[in-house]
């Protein structure tokens, strides 16, 4: 039961770039449980694998799991990675991502993250207006939906979970405490006027499309490198592999 707790959590800790869950992707290499003890290994497609990337995704999984009530202490284990030891240690010592590379890095990531949970929200947003759209409805009515209307949305599974998982980042972004509120707006909570609407579309779908390729690239590169199928990634087994894109500069 622990182990699966420990998957639940795991699975809330989403891929920065392609805004996937690690335990999906097969980023998660293992769990261990030693009491209240936990450690979490993970693995990256390549040795060269950014490292801004890799020490996010390390730092959401400790504060994750941190998160269960009976652990005490959570061990990262980033493995077969240029930085390894750099990471592990400053991410299982608390520090930040410069105090991690004093010398190298200039920020601690807050802008870089806010720039992928954006192209997060774009993509989410422009799969479910192209589901709706293709169900027949109108510019106007799609963007007269208020946030309100989303859960009741007639869709079939498929366009329910798009819906779904819209409003979750709605939420993640503040966007969704009021009913009335429109349902369709710009990342920053400014309403999408209808003028705009079909360039403002074609933007998110350039974004959704950028961050599906990078998804399938990842998937091959899983592959090739620990010689895993999708079938084996898409499970939560102790020793399920993981992927990362490789082509990234190392720090930004």
């Amino acid at each position: 039961m622990r182990r699966d707790e420990i998957y639940v959590q795991l699975a809330q800790v989403y891929d920065p770039e392609l805004d996937q869950p690690l335990t999906e992707l097969g980023f998660i290499g293992g769990v261990s449980i030693e009491g209240s003890v936990v450690t979490v290994r993970f693995r990256l497609p390549t040795f060269w694998c950014a490292a801004n990337f890799a020490f996010m995704m390390a730092a959401d999984i400790r504060e994750r799991v941190s998160e269960l009530p009976w652990v005490e202490r959570v061990d990262v284990q980033l493995q077969d990675h240029f930085f390894t030891e750099e990471i592990n240690s400053g991410i299982n010592g608390g520090l930040t991502f410069v105090e991690t590379f004093p010398s190298l890095a200039t920020d601690d990531l807050h802008e870089l993250r806010e720039t992928f949970r954006v192209k997060a929200f774009e993509a989410r947003q422009e799969r479910l207006l192209r589901s709706l759209l293709a169900l027949g409805w109108r510019d106007e009515a799609i963007l007269a939906l208020r946030i309100g209307d989303l859960p009741g949305l007639p869709l079939d599974s498929h366009g329910a979970a798009l819906a779904h998982r819209y409003g979750s980042i709605l939420k993640e972004r503040g966007l969704a405490g009021d009913v009335t509120a429109p349902a369709f707006v710009h990342p920053d909570g400014r309403p999408i006027d209808a003028l705009e609407f079909r360039a403002y579309l074609a933007r998110a779908q350039r974004t959704r499309l950028s961050v599906e390729f990078n998804a399938s690239f990842c998937r091959g590169l899983l592959e090739t490198r620990y010689g895993e199928g999708e079938s084996h990634i898409l499970g939560c087994s102790d020793e399920s592999a993981s992927v990362r894109h490789p082509i990234r500069r190392v720090l930004e």
